[in-house]
């Protein structure tokens, strides 16, 4: 929170939404006084209360701020310079630094590749592709973006039920049009901290989610991006494979589904290699283990 109150650009509107927790947060909010508009309201998960939060800001941008990460003072400066120097891009999006538990710096930090060196906001035109594939963090607490888009593309996809559903938000987002690109760091991420990745095998089948959505809306459009979904598909249900060999499983037998339909999106060739995997490459990987063991 001190974090928000600290940012250099006015005037904002904090809107903190409550999703069901018993922790005091409502205390703590309380001794905020009008500085805050504070809600609860019954645990209803991630995306549904993006997507309520968004509902009750008023102004004309949002930015998002987890309860565990932190903003640097120029975020929203900086972004939102960026998206007054090109006007046409649906948000801006920043870089983000890692910190740890106790909020020191790491040292580490997001890495975007293929783009140039140019100093300075820069637009790109795929979006959708950017995000996707990825070449910008599209995440919530990076961006900034237009109230009105949000509610073109019609919010966060409750579907996704455990992670996924702000990778989804921000590629609608982008298919709307070009996104501006900016250097700067423009949140410090917690490492490890949420509790929605903490299960990794949970979290690939959310990719493996977001990836057949995403081949579906292209619709025949983009074949390149097309080949990078199928890419992203087959290396999905291979790690989903390979942990499930090592013991990992989780209670949601439903996403299973989401495995088959992928299998069923590739060419003949993945296929075939996605069989050898399973009948031969896995099998041989387990008996190396256990004979190491």
């Amino acid at each position: 929170m001190e974090s928000i109150f600290a940012q250099k650009y006015r005037p904002v509107e904090i809107v903190v939404l409550d999703d069901g927790s018993t922790d005091g947060t409502d205390e703590l909010m309380a001794s905020y006084g009008d500085r805050v508009r504070y809600y609860w309201q019954e645990n209803r998960g991630i995306a549904a209360t993006r997507t309520a939060a968004c509902k009750l800001a008023t102004g004309e941008l949002i930015a998002f701020q987890d309860d565990d990460d932190l903003m640097p003072p120029e975020r929203i400066l900086k972004l939102y310079a960026a998206l007054c120097e090109y006007p046409s891009a649906i948000f801006a999006v920043g870089d983000y630094a890692f910190i740890d538990p106790d909020g020191r710096l790491t040292g580490d930090r997001w890495m975007p590749g293929h783009l140039d060196d140019k100093e300075g906001p820069k637009l790109i035109e795929d979006g959708r592709a950017a995000v996707l594939w990825p070449k910008v963090p599209g995440v919530p607490h990076t961006t900034l973006f237009r109230k009105s888009d949000g509610e073109r593309v019609g919010w966060f996809d409750e579907q996704f039920t455990y992670a996924c559903s702000d990778a989804d938000f921000f590629a609608r987002l982008a298919s709307l049009g070009a996104i501006v690109y900016v250097r700067d760091v423009v949140s410090y991420y917690r490492r490890g901290h949420s509790a929605l990745w903490s299960n990794q095998l949970r979290a690939d089948y959310s990719r493996l989610q977001l990836f057949e959505k995403h081949v579906a809306l292209l619709d025949g459009k983009d074949a390149e991006l097309r080949k990078r979904l199928l890419q992203r598909i087959r290396d999905m249900i291979v790690r989903i494979a390979r942990q499930k060999s090592e013991g990992l499983q989780i209670k949601d037998k439903d996403l299973e589904a989401y495995v088959q339909r992928g299998i069923a999106l590739l060419g003949w060739t993945d296929r075939l290699s996605l069989s050898w995997h399973a009948m031969v490459k896995l099998p041989i990987r387990r008996l190396i283990h256990r004979h190491v063991q």
